[in-house]
């Protein structure tokens, strides 16, 4: 069908835009494997301080990754942006020790599953009509405040079944973004804005979050096969 509506994400002859998208993808891979190596690194060294300070530091590089669009160097944002990158490793390092301790297998396995939703989500948002996946942007952020809600609720009551039906929302809010990302990224490029440094943080967060999301899952259901063993 004519009309720009109807129009894929990616057109054939759209080389601007897939070189954009090349870029953005190569900074969320690199972005993942210097999360990874941070993660490790405190997986090993066990360090509070390390751990509070990838908080601290994931806020910092947030807002310098963010605000030095037009005041650095492509090269010191990468540099902000890789520090970004470690300091959610850090941060993440917590999550890592408690899944190890219950079965490291799973790591490795909300991994893969993770970069095959990541995957078929993206690929499902660059072939779908264009614009189609905007609409989510008031639900998704409607469903985030939700979650937001009943997270900080959960904290005084602390409802296990509570807690877990959060990380399944959250599960699907990310995977959600995804697409919605995907889509948005695309649109803002051909209006002329080429921050695929940018543009990149979104997604390795997307990807992140589900990453964590699964671990947390795979985790609980490991822990109630291991009591019905018993």
């Amino acid at each position: 069908s004519s009309g720009i509506n109807a129009e894929w994400p990616l057109r054939p002859g759209d080389k601007s835009t897939k070189s954009h998208l090349k870029n953005v993808y190569a900074c969320v891979a690199m972005e993942i494997i210097i999360a990874a190596l941070g993660a490790a690194i405190n997986c090993y060294l066990k360090s509070t301080v390390l751990h509070f300070g990838g908080i601290i530091g994931l806020f910092v590089f947030i807002y310098l990754t963010a605000s030095s669009k037009n005041t650095a160097t492509p090269m010191k944002r990468l540099g902000y942006v890789s520090g970004l990158a470690c300091c959610l490793g850090l941060e993440s390092s917590y999550l890592l020790d408690y899944v190890i301790s219950v079965d490291p297998s799973i790591i490795v396995t909300a991994f893969v599953t993770t970069s095959v939703v990541f995957v078929s989500f993206t690929l499902t948002a660059l072939y779908a009509e264009r614009r189609s996946m905007l609409f989510l942007g008031s639900l998704l952020s409607t469903a985030l405040s939700g979650l937001l809600i009943l997270s900080l609720a959960n904290m005084f009551f602390r409802v296990p079944s509570i807690a877990l039906f959060s990380v399944y929302l959250s599960l699907i809010i990310s995977c959600l973004f995804v697409m919605y990302d995907t889509q948005l990224i695309v649109e803002k490029k051909r209006l002329g804005d080429n921050d695929f440094i940018w543009h990149s943080v979104d997604l390795f967060i997307d990807f992140v979050i589900i990453f964590k999301d699964l671990m947390i899952i795979l985790t609980d259901k490991e822990k109630k096969k291991r009591r019905s063993n018993k």
